[in-house]
């Protein structure tokens, strides 16, 4: 089965990364040792976190990311050296890339990934590792928001692919599962990536059928193991709610139990009430109420403060299309070139940089997590220090080379543990507080230096 990252190739990249690599070619300064950061400045939808996800898709992406004959081709014709090309066509892309495990919390203005390799190798492979990397981060965070304001017992099911931009659906789907939610109904992702693939029906099979509880009795024929109704095709209450316990009863007789039935419209502080009235008092206080209809987790939080509450929750538009941040500010800046420290200076502070290669440590205080320490690479683990620290950036693997990360089940235990770890930093409730990053007096020493 084709994957779409069978699509990429070496000119999945900006324009601007190629005139640079190729004057680089000419003046003879392509295959410099570089190293850059990777890091984002400010954080998405207002929070106060980034959960790091793409990576696995980074690697397998940079597998494809070579300049074949039709690529060389295509350069040929945009006018491109045919020395460069040659290069390139004969020399694909071999760097270095330090990350964190996906599902680790990570905090602004931290190196979170590092890339080390030829500066001509370097650039291009820029745009592809931000397109990815922050795309699906963003997608992450924003499962994990509304995963956030679940109660015990809640689930959060993706519905987005529909609402998706374009095939970039495919990899949030993967990045929503990360994040939190129980499954999909993205079928080719979860087919691709191993991860949970459901659904209900539409509006469109109860309009197929003369009599609403003939639509809910034929779909149950058929899954009666997993079926859920959807009740608002006319009026919830008074007619699909009814049926759907008429049909619910027949499957009790038969041995079966309705999953559920969904609400995708009208006032749900209302019928959500009712809907778990009408249940109840049916003998069904088993079947869950699913709710949808451009849900996020500033909506999924008010309608948890009701007397009565939701089962389920199917987002969609606003998880999978990111609502509020469109994108998240992820950035590739140089770092250190031939061995020696650089770093970009700006009138605007916060766009300062670290200069050199550096280490990203976690501190630990027994079982939390107090802040991050940032020190240079050279300086190895910090000695005397009285915090117990733990290096964040644990994943390495080669660009091009195969990469086997964690199991999607691990990803998720991962993200679940470092948000009880950080409780104190992340959330609503946090948002006063802010989340500790030291930076190593070698480091500040180095940034002074540059600066003059």
């Amino acid at each position: 089965m084709n994957h779409p990252l069978h699509a990429v190739n070496g000119l999945y990249t900006d324009y601007y990364e190629l005139t640079m690599a190729q004057a680089l070619f000419l003046e003879g300064r392509h295959e410099e040792t570089a190293c850059f950061d990777y890091f984002f400045r400010n954080y998405p939808f207002g929070g106060n976190y980034v959960v790091f996800a793409g990576l696995q898709t980074l690697a397998d992406a940079l597998r494809h990311f070579i300049f074949d004959d039709e690529s060389c081709k295509a350069l040929h014709e945009l006018g491109f050296d045919p020395g460069f090309i040659s290069w390139l066509h004969r020399n694909p892309p071999r760097l270095t890339i330090e990350a964190p495990p996906e599902g680790t919390l990570v905090f602004a203005h931290t190196p979170v990934v590092q890339v080390s390799g030829s500066f001509a190798h370097g650039l291009l492979a820029e745009t592809l590792l931000l397109n990815i990397l922050n795309f699906e981060s963003l997608i992450a965070t924003k499962a994990s928001r509304m995963a956030d304001v679940l109660l015990p017992g809640q689930l959060l099911l993706d519905f987005g692919l529909r609402r998706s931009q374009g095939f970039a659906g495919f990899h949030a789907s993967r990045a929503a599962y990360i994040g939190g939610c129980a499954s999909s109904s993205n079928v080719w992702s979860a087919v691709q990536y191993g991860h949970p693939t459901g659904g209900t029906h539409a509006h469109a099979w109860v309009q197929a059928f003369d009599k609403e509880d003939d639509a809910f009795r034929t779909f149950a024929r058929h899954f009666p193991q997993k079926a859920v109704f959807l009740v608002d095709t006319n009026d919830s209450i008074r007619e699909g709610i009814p049926k759907a316990i008429t049909v619910a009863k027949e499957m009790e007789a038969a041995g079966h139990k309705l999953f559920g039935i969904r609400l995708d419209s009208g006032d749900f502080s209302i019928l959500i009430p009712k809907a778990r009235k009408l249940l109840n008092d049916a003998g069904l206080p088993y079947v869950k109420i699913v709710v949808s209809d451009n849900l996020d987790e500033h909506r999924i939080r008010e309608l948890n403060r009701l007397p009565v509450t939701a089962d389920v929750f199917g987002v969609g538009t606003k998880l999978l299309a990111a609502d509020g941040s469109p994108a998240l500010n992820g950035v590739f800046k140089l770092s250190e070139l031939n061995g020696k420290a650089v770093m970009k200076h700006s009138d605007n502070p916060e766009k300062i940089t670290l200069p050199g290669q550096k280490q990203l440590w976690r501190v630990l205080d027994e079982d939390r997590i107090t802040g991050d320490y940032i020190s240079l690479s050279r300086e190895g683990r910090p000695k005397g220090e009285e915090r117990k620290l733990r290096a964040i950036r644990t994943e390495k693997f080669v660009s091009g080379d195969p990469f086997s990360g964690a199991k999607l089940s691990q990803i998720r235990e991962r993200l679940r543990k470092e948000k009880a770890r950080l409780s104190g930093f992340i959330g609503a409730e946090a948002l006063g507080n802010i989340y500790p990053v030291e930076i190593s007096r070698d480091l500040q020493d180095l940034q002074a230096i540059c600066l003059k």
